[in-house]
């Protein structure tokens, strides 16, 4: 067991969780001094180049994946972190991950877990899992905005019962674990998404056209982006439900296939949202363009009224001699004649429905 800046180990029954959290040089230097990784790995994840895929070595496989988090206000935040909720909903975050976890829920009192923001600049950010699997133990290099990581590690570290939970059945079904509550913290994520859809709909049923396009945009843009990070990683699961991977797989091929059904609901509901959040945003912009067109008729109204009007009141203003332009009755039967014009032209308007 040992400790380098944000490394950190818990080994249980030969089999050693190895925590990395933001690696920086130092600790890919202790990294590359304590395991056979190769180099290439271990850069191509500090430079942000890595695509999600399961690579099998001699010694150990590596499998990369993405994840969503969030970003708000400049501040980065996991997607179970953020300090503006309330208790309640607090409670029921806690409840759900206890369960996922299949741990005691008093556990988690001391625990801040994912909640609902009504601020509307929250954005999906990905974040990169590299897990370095070998047969006596699992290396988890993320960036700490990934909650269960940390989290099923700290659990590791207080009670022998919780390093037999997730250790005691060996390094593939450690990997397992984390993978599955990764997988299932996504779908917390998905839940606010649709709550933001929910509450873009209700702001056009209140005629909040502005505020609505600005989160539709955002909201769209979220969906997107989270199905970039879902589509690569469903074939590598499917692969594992094949048994593709020996090293992966012997009796693990329904845990993984647990986890397959898990990405395909995501997709899912991802593929729902993104066309109900099309849907509401065709709405909203049939709904701006109607809004247009009807200014546009009371402008074009106007203009029909007020044109013949200025070319009687420009002949009668020029500077030239005007028959019966110096009469005084002429001023009372140009304004009745301009008068008529304007009530024909009203009632011609009224007669097409054009209001």
């Amino acid at each position: 067991m040992y400790r380098s800046m944000n490394i950190q180990t818990v080994a249980f029954n030969k089999v050693s969780f190895v925590n990395v959290t933001s690696p920086h040089e130092l600790e890919i230097k202790d990294l590359k001094r304590n395991f056979d990784f190769n180099p290439l790995d271990l850069e191509d994840y500090i430079h942000r180049t890595q695509i999600p895929k399961i690579k099998v070595y001699k010694n150990y496989v590596l499998i990369v994946l993405d994840f969503p988090f969030f970003k708000q206000n400049g501040n980065v935040n996991g997607n179970n972190l953020h300090s503006n909720s309330s208790n309640a909903k607090e409670k029921a975050g806690k409840h759900s991950i206890a369960t996922l976890l299949n741990i005691p829920h008093a556990a988690l009192s001391s625990i801040p877990l994912f909640h609902f923001s009504s601020v509307n600049t929250r954005r999906i950010l990905t974040s990169h899992v590299n897990l370095f699997i070998g047969k006596e133990y699992v290396v988890v290099l993320h960036e700490g905005v990934l909650s269960p990581v940390d989290y099923i590690f700290s659990q590791c570290q207080k009670t022998l019962r919780n390093r037999n939970n997730f250790m005691g059945q060996g390094s593939v079904f450690l990997a397992y674990r984390i993978i599955d509550a990764l997988v299932d913290a996504c779908f917390p994520v998905i839940n606010e998404l649709i709550i933001m859809i929910e509450k873009i709909d209700q702001e056009l049923e209140n005629k909040k056209t502005q505020t609505a396009l600005e989160e539709i945009s955002i909201t769209r843009r979220n969906i997107v982006f989270f199905q970039t990070m879902i589509k690569p990683i469903l074939p590598l699961f499917k692969q594992l439900e094949e048994e593709k991977y020996k090293e992966l797989n012997s009796n693990m091929t329904s845990y993984w296939n647990n986890i397959h059904d898990h990405l395909k609901k995501i997709a899912h509901r991802l593929e729902d949202s993104r066309e109900l959040i099309e849907g509401i945003s065709e709405s909203n912009e049939s709904l701006i363009a109607s809004k247009t067109n009807e200014i546009i008729k009371v402008l074009t109204i106007f203009s029909a009224i007020i044109l013949p009007l200025n070319l009687i009141a420009g002949i009668y203003g020029m500077n030239i001699k005007v028959p019966f332009a110096s009469h005084e009755l002429v001023f009372v039967v140009l304004m009745i004649l301009m008068s008529l014009m304007v009530i024909i032209l009203l009632i011609g308007f009224k007669l097409k429905r054009w209001f």
